[in-house]
């Protein structure tokens, strides 16, 4: 009797295990892996975009309350960004200035193409770590699947929008202020959709890959967007940030 007694326990105990993994809510996985890269000291990454309207590869470097920096290619030109806080600091033929006063050597750009210092300004001012910008989907996740690797999750119509809209261009960069917000409205999007896979390892993100498709209208003409995003996290715990002393003053002038 007392052997059918522990063989009954043991089967009920095995069967509360299972049907708590069964009922465990996928997002708070997700939330915890982000949340550990998130609070891991430093890492570097690596950002490929598919169909990023001229902007190339990416290499980044972080550190937990400290400095991250940033290389990234836009229509060709090489920018190094250094960022601490709500500042940035990029590099040029000139020196290292702010995206405010990059924007106003970019000039006004009405009557022909943004110019790539436009697009270089605002994407160190608008610019957030693979975590931030994990965390910012976190309670914009749909249709969540457990997959080999980690999860995939459909992204809420008003995500994919916002991150169309993120990192664009003004039209008029004399009349714009980059450091206030004072920017132009955002595109018309047209059935933006978006989806998400993220990859876990040991219970710590190590790849975030977006798919963004819509269609935009500018200035009256529509063009159809279909743009993937793969950010590779590497080197936890074990990367170094070297920043200027020319970078540093300017982020603390």
């Amino acid at each position: 009797m007392f052997m059918l007694k522990a063989a009954v326990f043991s089967f009920i105990g095995v069967m509360a295990l299972a049907v708590a993994a069964v009922q465990a809510d996928p997002s708070d996985d997700i939330k915890s892996a982000v949340k550990a890269l998130a609070d891991s000291p430093n890492y570097s990454w690596s950002t490929t975009v598919q169909g990023g309207f001229g902007r190339g590869p990416q290499e980044g470097k972080t550190e937990k309350d400290g400095y991250t920096s940033v290389s990234i290619q836009i229509q060709d030109n090489p920018y190094d960004i250094i960022i601490k806080g709500d500042k940035a600091a990029i590099k040029t033929d000139s020196g290292w200035k702010t995206p405010a006063e990059l924007m106003a050597d970019a000039g006004d750009a009405a009557d022909g193409p943004p110019p790539p210092e436009q697009f270089a300004a605002i994407f160190a001012r608008n610019f957030k770590t693979p975590t931030e910008q994990a965390q910012d989907t976190l309670d914009n996740l749909q249709n969540i699947q457990k997959t080999d690797t980690g999860y995939t999750a459909d992204l809420t119509e008003d995500a994919a929008k916002k991150m169309l809209n993120r990192n664009r261009p003004r039209r008029n960069a004399a009349t714009t202020n980059p450091d206030n917000g004072n920017g132009p409205p955002p595109f018309e999007v047209s059935n933006p959709k978006g989806s998400v896979k993220l990859t876990i390892k040991d219970g710590t993100l190590t790849q975030v890959q977006f798919h963004l498709t819509a269609t935009i209208s500018f200035n009256g003409n529509d063009r159809d967007v279909d743009r993937t995003t793969t950010m590779d996290i590497k080197n936890v715990g074990s990367t170094t940030v070297d920043v200027p002393d020319e970078a540093k003053a300017k982020l603390s002038s």
